[in-house]
């Protein structure tokens, strides 16, 4: 159910049908090669939840695209809100979505950019006491065997990285206008191999990506379809329907962080 299509009686139904439980997926806006769109991640972000939810109720929050992308904001139409700004804002952004009546909110991610971004989130969340449970969820991780049935199914690379066959399948099957194949030049998504020492000594810098691939291109994208897109999405949907379930039934996360902060306001910790 999009929350934006509901009246105020169909949300009130909707999120005791729910079990009050909201899902937001977060994306970006960046470059994609010159053949994606800007929007890629948020559009297959919000395609898999909405397939998601037909297997496994619940509201989705309207687009969201404030995700981390410093590290492009020198390429037009991205969007990079500052660091502090973007936390404050998703906080905020939660505590809406509660004060409606959801007390387990799922960040459902599209965007490998926001990855530690979402994982320090949820974290932020023990700072104070709260009544809700805020979960972070990678949309696009297979597992291995939906990963070679795919590779087995289709002529596609077996590199899986941006921009490349998975994302471009993905928007051929969205919305195929949207691609422009002509525009690719043969090898531009090879690595650049500029951060390969940093790689080599487990080291990492916010310009390492960019370094390695400047055209935001990671991965061959040349064999992608739209049948491999379908599917795609369509495992992604049916592994984040079984998260929406588990969430729901989820009782021991809310009934911890109580504890937790029950404990944390006892003045004596030690005894």
């Amino acid at each position: 159910m999009l929350w934006e299509n509901l009246t105020v009686k169909e949300f009130e139904t909707a999120v005791k049908s729910t079990n009050r439980v909201c899902v937001l997926p977060i994306g970006c806006l960046e470059k994609h090669g010159d053949h994606l769109p800007l929007g890629t991640d948020m559009m297959i972000a919000r395609e898999i939840v909405e397939k998601s939810a037909q297997l496994e109720s619940c509201v989705i929050f309207p687009y969201y695209i404030f995700g981390q992308v410093s590290e492009v904001k020198h390429y037009a139409g991205t969007v990079a809100l500052g660091s502090e700004l973007q936390l404050r804002l998703l906080q905020e952004v939660c505590k809406e979505i509660r004060r409606n009546g959801f007390n387990k909110i799922i960040l459902a991610n599209g965007h490998g950019g926001n990855n530690n971004l979402l994982s320090y989130f949820v974290q932020t969340m023990l700072d104070e006491r709260k009544d809700y449970v805020v979960y972070a969820y990678n949309l696009w991780e297979l597992n291995a065997e939906q990963l070679a049935h795919l590779d087995q199914s289709y002529e596609t690379p077996d590199d899986y990285g941006h921009a490349d066959h998975m994302e471009t399948s993905q928007i051929l099957h969205i919305n195929p206008s949207l691609v422009h194949m002509e525009r690719l030049n043969p090898g531009e998504w090879e690595s650049k191999g500029l951060g390969r020492t940093l790689t080599e000594h487990r080291l990492s810098a916010g310009i390492h990506w960019y370094m390695e691939f400047p055209n935001q291109i990671a991965g061959d994208p040349s064999l992608s379809s739209a049948a491999y897109g379908k599917e795609y999405i369509s495992m992604c949907a049916s592994n984040f329907a079984k998260a929406i379930h588990a969430v729901k039934n989820d009782e021991a996360s809310l009934q911890q962080q109580t504890a937790f902060f029950d404990r944390c306001d006892d003045v004596n910790l030690i005894r």
